[in-house]
């Protein structure tokens, strides 16, 4: 059958009016084409833009290296010391180029390197757009999972298997991410901050090094500004100066200082406690009002439980619980921990002690007790707050931990996690989440996809 042949080719224009045409690929297609012929098929387009980036890469890395030919300082021409090669990895194929390397000149110094490369590959040989590609994903779904999509996608050599993918995105945590947090920190502003929200809670992940630790601790959570932005955090729970350092610089990052009114939300976990006091001076701690009504509800359920046994011990313990749960919702923690003492006093008297399930509702009230003891110092004002429209209860705290731990490291994923090396993965996780990652690539990679990109395309329309 008669076949249409299409023959692509390269024309390449340098500054001097030389032209050069080279022939990349060419493609053939039946006269009578079906709807299955019709366009580029996959393969072709991977192996049209492979062939077009084969002839592209190494062009522009001799023409940069003629660039650099010459002397900065007199003007001199600059010795070859020969080529090394590389394998240049990018969304469209493996290139092999050859990097020129060149003498230093005499007028430098003697301080200075004996020779240098005339293309710096910045000690990378991946190309930004396919790191850029694979950490976002490789954030959102397994690294198999994102493996098995980078190869069936345009791109040539996405990734070859989940080791290559994990690599990748913990080298863009380590050199991309990880520097753009430590230069992004919002510089305090004259005017009056804003007041924010602070919230966290720990998570657990499977550990991989299981003699030491079926799992381990991952700290998340989020701040939320006055115009409800939200900048997500986490970082692994390996020694108390880190996690400090880590907070610490999680605050700045989203603009917290030492000026600004922040309100701390906390569930009261003992382990917890010295973190939450590192918040800004001027912060506001409050303890959930969840938690403590949990405490409450259980204390309630024992006492109706001895309705079954005597209706009027019954009725006692639930008006007296009741009473110190209206007491501290409404700020008066005294009364409130006045009445629960009286309520244990009561329970030990020898009448009543004796009665099956009084042991169970005392122990519901001293356990409630000593937990509202402990964070007394987190006790507000409830009912204010709530007509305030101010927060009381950590629940986006408890979503930011299902959705940047449990979702990624946990649900339905047999994946184990080092406790020493999950740090950068925490920081692209977070980035992408934060929808900073472009920025913290642009920051490393000036000239990496524009922020102005939509302008220019809106003003060439």
């Amino acid at each position: 059958m008669p076949k249409l042949v299409w023959r692509v080719k390269l024309v390449a224009e340098f500054e001097t009016g030389e032209t050069t045409e080279v022939e990349v690929a060419h493609l053939e297609r039946d006269e009578q084409a079906g709807l299955a012929d019709l366009g580029l098929r996959l393969a072709e387009a991977k192996r049209l833009t492979a062939a077009i980036q084969a002839k592209i890469v190494p062009a522009q890395v001799t023409v940069a290296g003629e660039h650099r030919r010459t002397c900065v300082g007199c003007g001199r021409v600059l010795a070859s010391k020969g080529h090394y090669t590389a394998t240049f990895r990018s969304l469209f194929g493996d290139v092999p180029i050859r990097v020129r390397r060149l003498l230093a000149c005499t007028c430098q110094g003697t301080g200075e390197a004996k020779s240098f490369a005339a293309f710096d590959l910045q000690a990378a040989t991946v190309a930004p757009e396919l790191a850029y590609v694979t950490a976002r994903y490789a954030a959102l779904a397994p690294f198999g999972k994102v493996a098995d999509l980078l190869s069936e996608l345009p791109p040539v050599s996405g990734a070859a298997n989940a080791g290559t993918v994990r690599n990748r995105t913990m080298r863009v945590g380590e050199a991309v991410v990880r520097p753009h947090a430590t230069t992004a920190e919002k510089p305090a502003t004259v005017k009056p901050a804003e007041p924010v929200v602070v919230g966290f809670d720990g998570g657990y992940v499977r550990s991989r090094h299981r003699r030491d630790e079926r799992h381990f601790e991952v700290i998340a959570g989020k701040v939320i500004d006055a115009q409800g932005s939200q900048s997500r955090f986490a970082f692994a729970r390996n020694s108390p100066t880190i996690a400090f350092d880590a907070f610490r610089q999680a605050l700045a990052i989203a603009g917290v200082t030492a000026d600004t009114p922040a309100t701390v939300l906390c569930d009261g976990d003992a382990g917890l406690w010295r973190l939450q006091r590192e918040a800004p001076p001027n912060a506001t701690i409050v303890l959930d009002w969840w938690h403590a009504a949990v405490r409450f509800e259980h204390a309630l359920q024992a006492a109706h439980g001895l309705g079954a046994v005597d209706t009027h011990l019954s009725g006692e313990a639930v008006r007296g619980i009741e009473r110190a749960k209206w007491r501290l919702w409404h700020g008066r923690w005294p009364g409130c921990r006045r009445k629960l003492a009286a309520l244990c006093r009561w329970l030990r008297r020898t009448y009543i002690c004796g009665v099956a399930g009084i042991g169970r509702l005392e122990h519901h009230v001293r356990e409630l007790l000593a937990y509202l003891e402990r964070n007394q110092g987190a006790l507000v004002h409830y009912a204010a707050r709530r007509r305030n429209g101010e927060p009381i209860s950590t629940a986006f705290v408890e979503s930011s931990v299902n959705e940047i731990i449990a979702k990624r490291m946990n649900k339905k994923q047999q994946m184990r996690w080092n406790r020493a090396t999950v740090q950068p993965f925490l920081d692209v996780r977070t980035t992408v989440l934060n929808d900073t990652i472009e920025d913290a690539f642009r920051h490393r990679y000036p000239g990496f996809r524009p922020a102005n990109d939509d302008e220019e395309i809106a003003v060439a329309a």
